[in-house]
């Protein structure tokens, strides 16, 4: 499955074309909107990373980047602008361990960074970072 969308970051309209990996129950299926998460028992470790990252009160990721998914929610926002997008994420962060350190504290890497130390200060624990990463890296 492919997916396009055009998404305007910084005053420039960029073209992404994203493939799918995502595994769910059906993939012909939306994904889940946060509240719909709550409902969901069993999920993959990918689907657990969704619900925790588009989560309000957990990872709420898309207060800031965009994501380019397949079977985005019907009605659910397309994501901020002011960070980068959540784009081919296995080849810009071909290390897991840099991506992992970049969620659990943003600021060991760039001290002026606006990005909330998720693990460092206890945001989110160990197992929701590696859930979302196992999401990241279906983009």
């Amino acid at each position: 499955m492919r997916l396009t969308r055009i998404v305007s970051l910084l005053g420039a309209t960029l073209l992404f074309s994203a493939s799918a990996t995502l595994t769910t129950a059906n993939a012909a299926e939306a994904l889940p909107t946060d509240k719909a998460c709550s409902k969901i028992e069993n999920k993959s470790s990918e689907l657990a990373g969704w619900c925790t990252s588009v989560n309000r009160r957990q990872g709420n990721c898309l207060a800031c980047h965009v994501m380019v998914t397949p079977n985005w929610p019907e009605g659910f926002p397309p994501g901020g602008n002011v960070a980068p997008p959540l784009v081919a994420m296995k080849s810009r962060f071909a290390d897991r361990d840099v991506l992992r350190a970049q969620i659990y504290d943003a600021r060991d890497k760039n001290a002026q960074s606006m990005m909330p130390p998720f693990g460092a200060h206890g945001l989110l624990n160990d197992k929701q970072i590696d859930n979302i990463i196992d999401f990241l890296y279906t983009l």
